[in-house]
């Protein structure tokens, strides 16, 4: 039970710190693009007619995460798969009889390591109008289901829009997608690459910000690490509860006072130094 315990404490953490697909910064040919708006799940439907019954086609999608976790009021059996981002479920209705899910499974994704992949169909220097968003999902009678989405830029439509189901074919569902987010950031693709006397300016600027970000992750991580493995040891091996899980509490207890005797020393030496190093008699 210990175990159990401290082993989910270390997975959250490291989960924390695992690389994910940046949505707001989604690289494609070289360009960026923003696709966060698109942040959302939504649901494509299609129903139809089998007399004597209705059969309804749903895909649920998110083009930037994994889709969320169904309530436990749904039976395991009918819920999208864990780490699903794209989901296909088929419901069978028939007059005074309660619906019936025949079919779910996912479409893309199937563990939380999975990420989509971008891929410009189109060759050049110049931003692409359009690309694909991939990715694989379950293997279904030995065929590997998986999302193809066709982004394309189109200023004029709102982020809001749908997609549109171009069809499920060999286990592979198609779909277009014509938004703004579609669109390389910093125009449609005609404004010209930075000179070399832009690059000359922004060197400092970019590094500077790269190596900040870098430190601060990396004291996250240090942090993140030495928390819980201070906890572990304290439940596992010292058997503390409550606030002596806590590693090192006596130190973290004493910290605050010995920031405060610092910070005097050294306003004593400061104002020290300022009398001139001489006292009147």
């Amino acid at each position: 039970m210990r175990s159990s315990f401290a082993l989910g404490i270390l997975a959250s953490a490291l989960a924390l710190t695992a690389s994910a697909f940046d949505c707001k910064k989604a690289q494609v040919a070289g360009h960026t693009y923003d696709l966060s708006p698109l942040s959302r799940e939504i649901t494509l439907e299609s129903n139809a007619t089998t007399p004597p019954t209705l059969t309804s086609t749903r895909y649920v999608l998110n083009p930037c995460a994994p889709l969320k976790a169904e309530p436990d009021s749904v039976p395991e059996i009918d819920r999208c798969p864990n780490g699903a981002w794209a989901c296909r479920l088929v419901t069978n209705f028939k007059k005074d009889e309660k619906p019936r899910i025949t079919e779910v499974n996912a479409v893309a994704g199937k563990s939380s390591k999975d990420e989509p992949v971008l891929e410009a169909k189109t060759s050049g220097s110049d931003k692409p109008s359009e690309f694909h968003w991939i990715m694989k999902g379950a293997e279904v009678e030995k065929t590997v289901w998986s999302t193809d989405i066709k982004f394309v830029c189109n200023k004029s439509a709102k982020d809001q829009d749908l997609p549109t189901v171009v069809g499920f074919k060999d286990g592979v569902l198609s779909l277009e997608w014509a938004v703004p987010a579609a669109c390389a950031l910093g125009g449609g693709g005609d404004e010209k690459p930075p000179s070399d006397g832009d690059k000359e300016k922004k060197p400092v600027e970019s590094s500077g910000g790269g190596f900040f970000s870098t430190m601060f992750s990396l004291f996250v991580v240090i942090s993140a690490l030495y928390l819980v493995l201070g906890v572990m040891y304290n439940y596992l091996i010292v058997r503390a509860t409550g606030l002596d899980l806590i590693p090192n509490r006596a130190f973290w207890r004493e910290f605050p006072y010995l920031c405060s005797d610092f910070t005097q020393h050294v306003w004593g030496m400061v104002n020290g130094r300022r009398r001139g190093g001489y006292s009147v008699v």
